[in-house]
């Protein structure tokens, strides 16, 4: 018998609960679970009206910035909406939106979303990013970068930041998007890396889907001589083999030609299963690595 509550539970927790519900939309589940299947139909709704509102701030603030002679870059969920057909279908929930102006731009950037009465959150700004921006009417905030995190930047060479954004217009406005390579890097790096992902050994589904249907609608699309030539950073390789791991796991995906994850790789990944069935266990363990974890980081 399906654990239902549990498995609403787990999906809301990963933020993909209208992906669970257009999931299983396809089978014979409708019928037989009425009233799950209306819950997670009334959270789809109320995600896609959410995203609605997330885009139409999104295209405020980039036509504002356009105005001001900045393209901004949308990364993360902001690049995936901008992708989809219709932005208010994507199939995850959002926290925010993040866009990425240049360094250099910074300034005028923050004046333009003052002026539009935007007001920065406190304690949101870091060495990447002069803050998260809200203002009375919007759905949730914006995320401004002026830069990638580090754990993603320095895979960069200085050209591949220019020549691995594509530029695009919709409603209006002018923007550019990461190519399908540099997004997949981003989505490893920023689950894996900057969200200490490899270090826990936690599953995150938010940053797995994504990274699932790229792999499957825009394979062609990817260079693939790059990717596997950033493999020669052992971090990066980690990272990067072990979601192709869960991907084969989860999805019977298979892995992509060239990637052999060796012994330790696939030690780490039944880490991840067995933290996943075992939650007390993954907290406890955490408890112990956590400290060794970030002696070694400080070295």
């Amino acid at each position: 018998m399906t654990d239902w509550e549990g498995l609403i539970r787990a999906a809301n927790d990963q933020f993909v609960t209208p992906a669970l519900f257009h999931r299983l939309r396809q089978g014979d589940v409708p019928a037989t679970e009425p009233e799950a299947m209306a819950y997670l139909g009334e959270v789809d709704s109320l995600n896609c009206r959410r995203n609605r509102g997330l885009w139409s701030m999104v295209a405020e603030c980039t036509g504002l910035l356009n105005e001001a002679g900045i393209v901004p870059t949308l990364i993360k969920g902001a690049s995936e909406m901008a992708l989809q057909d219709d932005p208010a279908e994507f199939y995850r929930l959002m926290i925010d939106v993040d866009l990425l102006v240049e360094p250099e731009e910074t300034a005028r950037a923050l004046t333009v979303l003052t002026g539009a009465g935007f007001t920065r959150l406190e304690e949101s700004e870091y060495a990447h990013s002069p803050g998260s921006f809200w203002k009375e009417g919007c759905v949730g905030t914006l995320d401004l970068h002026a830069g990638l995190q580090s754990d993603i930047a320095r895979f960069l060479a200085p050209e591949d930041w220019q020549r691995r954004r594509l530029l695009r217009e919709r409603d209006g406005m002018r923007f550019f998007v990461p190519d399908p390579s540099l997004r997949l890097l981003i989505n490893v790096s920023h689950d894996m890396l900057h969200h200490s992902g490899l270090s826990k050994g936690g599953i995150s589904l938010r940053y797995l889907l994504p990274l699932r249907r790229q792999l499957q609608q825009a394979d062609a699309e990817l260079d693939w001589p790059w990717l596997l030539g950033l493999r020669r950073d052992r971090g990066f390789r980690l990272a990067f083999d072990l979601q192709m791991l869960m991907l084969e796991e989860l999805f019977q995906m298979p892995l992509p030609e060239a990637v052999r994850p060796d012994l330790a790789t696939r030690f780490l990944h039944r880490r991840r299963l067995i933290k996943a069935r075992h939650p007390r266990l993954a907290e406890v363990e955490w408890a112990v690595v956590k400290p060794l974890y970030s002696r070694l980081n400080r070295h």
